[in-house]
């Protein structure tokens, strides 16, 4: 008889761990899902939020940034033409258009071979009226470690408009839409929201001129 209620004890304790160890198994397992790396999450958001669309009092200029990116104050942005969007705590990601002028009549060539060796670009590219640079992201000629850069140059008359893309290099498929979006930027989408001639020829050159550093990584 002891013998017997032993082995119904031993049983009952056997099934209650089983039941147990069975349920620990469960959210452990599910914790990991919700607790995807922040690449995955990220790239999962990418493609889920819509594309909010922001234009350039000054210059006109549009572009696409994600719904969820915060845009860095005006106040804080001392450059004409200049605006970032941005993203994370931990992942920064930051999107930045600004102006530069071309003083010395650069061609597309010479500005790709000029601002690739700026920028310390690894990947470069170009078209009729544009190019593109990418590679580690330095910020004042100092690596920023575990960071890239993506970014298009597109010649107006005397003016570089530029589209520049950093983020983790983590995180290089998870921003992939971004990347393709300065890919396909090309500055002005409809001609009314800009006089271009008005800003070109009523504008000094000095007035226009930009640095081109209002990055906030």
């Amino acid at each position: 008889m002891e013998k017997k209620r032993h082995y119904v004890g031993m049983r009952r304790f056997m099934i209650l761990s089983s039941f147990f160890i069975g349920i620990l198994s469960f959210f452990i397992s599910y914790n990991k899902k919700e607790d995807a790396s922040l690449p995955d999450k990220l790239e999962q958001m990418m493609c889920r939020t819509k594309m909010n669309v922001h234009c350039d009092p000054f210059y006109g200029y549009m572009i696409h940034y994600p719904a969820f990116f915060e845009q860095v104050p005006d106040s804080l942005i001392h450059e004409t033409g200049c605006c970032q969007f941005y993203f994370g705590n931990l992942l920064k990601i930051a999107q930045t258009v600004f102006v530069v002028t071309n003083l010395d009549g650069l061609t597309v060539q010479q500005g790709m071979e000029h601002f690739a060796m700026e920028q310390h670009a690894t990947e470069r590219r170009y078209g009729n009226d544009y190019f593109l640079l990418s590679g580690p992201l330095y910020i004042n000629h100092r690596l920023v470690e575990g960071y890239r850069f993506y970014a298009k140059y597109v010649q107006r008359q005397k003016l570089w408009f530029v589209q520049s893309l950093s983020y983790p290099a983590s995180c290089t498929r998870a921003v992939s839409r971004l990347i393709k979006q300065v890919d396909d930027w090309q500055v002005w989408e409809e001609k009314e929201y800009i006089d271009k001639e008005f800003i070109f020829s009523y504008f000094p050159a000095k007035d226009r001129r930009s640095s081109g550093k209002c990055l906030f990584l």
